[in-house]
Formats: C-alpha cells, structure tokens, sequence
C-alpha cells in the first residue's frame, strides 16, 4: 500500500459499494473501466474515479494496455486483493486485508457511539 494513506482511508475504501463491486469485478479477470461500468451501471466518470482511487492504495492494477481498432489505447485492471475479513468487537471494528504477494494487513478503528 501507499505509505503516506492511512489505514482508516483504507477501510473506508473498501466499504464502498463500487469500490467492492470494481475489485469483484476483477478479481478473476481483468477488466477495461468501461466493462465495469457498463456491467455494474456506475457512471463512466465515478468508475475512472474509483479506479484511481483504488490504484492509489494498491488495491488493483493494470494488468494490460491494449489498442482499440482505431488505435486508442485503453487499459485492463485487475483486482490484488486476494480477500479481506471485517469483524465488529467492543466498539472496534478490524479488517484484515490479503493483498497478492504481501503479508495480510489489520486495520483496526475504534467506533463510539454518540
């Protein structure tokens, strides 16, 4: 992950519908933004949004550049996240991250009801 992102960012992330409904997506194919868009109904601009976002935290990657018949190039994402476990205890909630090729992550933040 992104050193200077913290770990409360992350778990945000990735309670996101379209963040998780991306890196679903992905997870077993590599796909262009459009695809995902166009598959899930998320507007085409919030799906190049989400994707950057997601970059940034390492969360998913190009996986290819390909041209398109008229010689525009786009990209293929695919998903690092191998899984992650959220659980709820005592006021904290944890989330336990596996990235490919990486130790699992724990994020943990405490939740106080108002």
């Amino acid at each position: 992950m992104v050193a200077n992102i913290s770990k409360e960012a992350v778990g945000a992330v990735l309670m996101d519908e379209y963040n998780l409904k991306i890196l679903a997506a992905t997870a077993l194919k590599s796909m262009s933004v459009r695809e995902i868009a166009y598959k899930f109904d998320i507007p085409l601009a919030s799906a190049y949004r989400k994707i950057k976002e997601l970059e940034s935290f390492g969360l998913i990657k190009v996986e290819e550049t390909k041209l398109t018949r008229d010689g525009k190039r786009y990209k293929l994402y695919r998903s690092q996240v191998e899984n992650f476990e959220v659980s709820y205890h005592r006021n904290t909630l944890k989330i336990k991250l596996h990235i490919k090729w990486k130790e699992p992550e724990v994020i943990e933040k405490s939740i106080v009801a108002p």
